[in-house]
């Protein structure tokens, strides 16, 4: 276990260097986002992702969300960033809300679990920020074994996840989850999938404006 407890002035160059390589060597990795701990992985190793998938239980047929380092390189995850997409991350990223878009071909198949969409944010945590800026789009599902609640703390998370990882430590989260909004309709329409800290008045306001 790789374990990095951080400081207020966040990971010293010399800790981002190494999460990079371990990260690159394809390491799960347990860290804070701005709801709760997430374990993730790099979005584009497929062997990585299939390693996250087994740990945790994730059934196949569910495909993984990502975090990013900034709009770009969410953009980039796309095959076509929807206009809409657009003004809810002027509005509310870096933030609690996840966006399902149209996938980018590259993208693995382990991640998508077969279809043809992803669901990205930009959160606020710029400890995530920061790992996705170093090893590329990061894996974010909740630290728990599916169908367990959602850890708090780094040893909860630990505890659930014992093996051959890296973790970030802040101490304890206990944040709403992200809202997150699909937009994957090729007529401009949209559906919440799931209500979170970003209110569904805020998310129709924003695009009904």
């Amino acid at each position: 276990m790789n374990r990095f407890y951080l400081k207020e002035e966040g990971l010293t160059s010399e800790e981002a260097r190494e999460i990079e390589r371990l990260l690159g060597d394809g390491a799960l990795i347990i860290y804070p986002t701005d709801t709760l701990y997430a374990i993730g992985c790099r979005a584009l190793d497929d062997a990585a992702v299939t390693r996250l998938r087994e740990a945790k239980g994730r059934e196949a047929s569910k495909p993984l969300p990502v975090i990013a380092a900034d709009l770009l390189q969410a953009r980039s995850l796309a095959s076509r960033w929807p206009p809409e997409a657009q003004r809810l991350a002027d509005a509310f990223w870096p933030g609690p809300l996840t966006l399902v878009v149209p996938a980018a071909p590259t993208l693995p198949s382990s991640l998508l679990a077969g279809g043809s969409s992803v669901a990205v944010r930009v959160p606020a945590s710029t400890v995530a920020r920061t790992l996705a800026l170093l090893a590329g789009p990061i894996v974010a599902t909740s630290a728990n074994a599916s169908g367990e609640r959602p850890c708090t703390t780094v040893d909860q998370a630990i505890a659930a996840f014992p093996a051959g990882l890296v973790a970030v430590d802040v101490g304890p989260l206990d944040g709403e989850p992200s809202t997150i909004v699909d937009l994957t309709s090729a007529d401009g329409a949209f559906r919440i999938l799931r209500p979170g800290r970003i209110s569904r008045d805020l998310v129709h306001e924003t695009l009904k404006a």
